[in-house]
C-alpha cells in the first residue's frame, strides 16, 4: 500500500503462488485485477470480494511440458512488454541490482522476506 498511497494496485501479476498470491489479493485496488501463473492450492477469496476485484489464472505449465500453444504465451509476453514500454504497465522492482556474481545475495534477499517487490539479476 506504500507504493499506491493506500489505494492498491490496478493489476497484480503473481508468478510465485502460495502466500504471495494471498498477498496479491490483499494488495489490489477496488475493481482491480489479479493474474497468477501459479494459482494452485487453497486461497481465501474474501480480500478480492471486499475490493470488488477479479482474478484469473494463466496456466503456463502445459505449453512448457508439451510445446503446444507456446506461440500464444509468447504473444502474451510481447503484449506485457508493449504495455510496459508504453507506460501502461509499471512493474515495481527492488532498486538494488544484482549480477550473476552477486545472485546469491539476491536469493538471500528474497528468502529473508525483506524484498517486497521483484528482484532483478542482470545477465550479460
Amino acid at each position: 500500500m506504500a507504493h499506491t498511497q493506500g489505494e492498491g494496485f490496478d493489476l497484480v501479476v503473481d508468478t510465485v503462488g502460495g502466500a504471495t498470491l494471498d498477498a496479491s489479493f490483499a494488495s489490489v485496488k477496488h475493481f482491480g485485477h489479479v493474474v497468477s501463473a501459479l494459482g494452485w492450492g487453497t486461497h481465501a477469496l474474501a480480500p478480492l470480494s471486499f475490493r470488488e476485484a477479479s482474478y484469473s489464472g494463466v496456466f503456463t505449465l502445459y505449453p512448457l511440458l508439451t510445446g503446444k500453444h507456446r506461440a500464444h504465451h509468447g504473444e502474451m509476453l510481447r503484449e506485457a512488454a508493449r504495455m510496459t514500454e508504453s507506460g501502461k504497465l509499471r512493474p515495481v522492482v527492488d532498486p538494488r541490482r544484482f549480477s550473476l556474481e552477486t545472485a546469491e545475495a539476491a536469493y538471500e534477499l528474497v528468502l529473508s522476506g525483506t524484498a517486497q517487490t521483484k528482484v532483478v539479476v542482470e545477465v550479460g
